[in-house]
């Protein structure tokens, strides 16, 4: 629960900033995605826990928030890597050289 009301609260708050960016400098990226994917994922598992389990699916004992908290630093990490790879692929490849080229 904890991390699904960060992501909707963060997601929402990135989507506004970004459509109220007159200037186009900011962009949306890869990075960009795996959370707006992750936030995805995460709040329709809420919304199918509601409906099966009621708001008993809001309670959540220390264990759960300890387990929560660290699937949302998995997550963090993971994406972070994947993103810097990603960055370093695109850094290191021959000037010029589309992305689709490299075989």
């Amino acid at each position: 629960m904890i991390l699904v009301v960060a992501m909707l609260v963060c997601g929402l708050t990135a989507t506004i900033l970004f459509m109220a960016d007159r200037k186009r400098q900011y962009r949306f990226s890869a990075l960009c995605y795996m959370f707006y994917g992750s936030m995805l994922m995460w709040s329709v598992d809420l919304v199918f826990s509601l409906r099966e389990e009621g708001l008993e699916a809001l309670g959540m004992t220390p264990d759960q928030v300890l387990d929560d908290l660290k699937l949302s630093g998995a997550v963090l990490l993971l994406a972070l890597a994947v993103w810097g790879g990603m960055n370093l692929f695109f850094r290191l490849r021959p000037a010029g050289t589309p992305a689709g080229a490299l075989k």
